[in-house]
């Protein structure tokens, strides 16, 4: 007698999810669209997204500091269905001239 195979389910598009942590008084953007939190932990929910594949995002974080302000960029490659974190610590930071 065969035997009968398993259904699995099928892949579904789903978002994935991005946890920001980051001071208070920065400016977080994402792919140059502006956020609005203002807290220290942000979420970012993506689109759904095709399960398998991998995307990326530019998360560009800057503060003022002294007077100055400062600028840090990280590029962050998400899957749909899964989170990941991202930490803003401005150690290498760039200062940004105005």
């Amino acid at each position: 007698m065969p035997k009968k195979k398993k259904k699995t389910a099928p892949e579904v598009d789903a978002p994935a999810v991005i946890q920001v942590s980051l001071p208070a008084d920065a400016r977080l953007t994402v792919d140059g669209n502006a956020t609005t939190s203002t807290s220290e932990n942000r979420t970012f929910v993506t689109p759904a997204l095709p399960q398998g594949e991998t995307f990326q995002y530019t998360l560009r974080a800057e503060i003022v500091r002294d007077g100055r302000t400062v600028v840090e960029t990280q590029v962050v490659t998400v899957r749909g269905g899964e989170e990941t974190r991202v930490p803003f610590n401005f150690s290498n930071g760039v200062i940004a001239a105005r």
